[in-house]
């Protein structure tokens, strides 16, 4: 698959249950949950595009950390749907823009979380601290992260997890955890037992 990758994204709608398996793969690695660039209840941070340069721009010098979403995934699918626009600097006609998507997606470990979709559905609608116009427009946002995995270039590195399964079937959190460790492994050349 060529270079490894270099960090490791969450991605998935609201509901989906990626910050639960983030918890999990902290508890179950030791890796450090990376500080997140936005959130439902906050939103983003103040220059979001300048946020997403400066994290690429110093992957290098990092520790390898976990990411609950990632600009270059998230904002894509939330920012039109959700505001009716991307943030600044995410409009598609940026050119520096589309190099720092193919760099993403070229040295990441991208985890798409996807349980079936009415429990997913059932998750933001019972969620009283849920993020306006995510409800209103579920059905678009879950079909977007569900078709990622099948956009994107065959040599990226991507996994799906669904935490409605067994933990040992496919898609299930032991598959990731195996991913996870593997890539641990491949990053910084430390030994592990699976």
């Amino acid at each position: 698959m060529g270079k490894a990758a270099q960090v490791i994204v969450l991605e998935g709608c609201d509901g989906s249950g990626n910050t639960t398996l983030m918890k999990r793969l902290i508890a179950d690695t030791n890796l450090p949950a990376h500080p997140r660039a936005s959130d439902s209840l906050t939103g983003p941070v103040k220059d979001l595009y300048g946020w997403t340069v400066a994290d690429l721009t110093t992957w290098d010098e990092q520790p390898l950390s976990i990411y609950d979403r990632h600009p270059l995934t998230s904002e894509h699918i939330y920012g039109p749907t959700v505001r009716g626009q991307s943030r600044p600097g995410f409009e598609m006609n940026n050119k520096e823009l589309a190099y720092l998507r193919r760099f993403f997606r070229q040295h990441v470990l991208l985890i798409v979380c996807v349980p079936p979709k009415e429990v997913a559905r059932a998750n933001v609608t019972n969620d009283p601290n849920q993020m306006a116009g995510v409800v209103e427009n579920f059905d678009y946002i879950y079909d977007c992260y569900r078709m990622m995995p099948l956009i994107w270039p065959i040599s990226c590195h991507v996994a799906m997890y669904d935490y409605t399964v067994p933990e040992h079937a496919r898609h299930g959190y032991d598959e990731i955890l195996g991913a996870v460790k593997h890539h641990t492994y491949t990053w910084r050349g430390v030994k592990y037992d699976l």
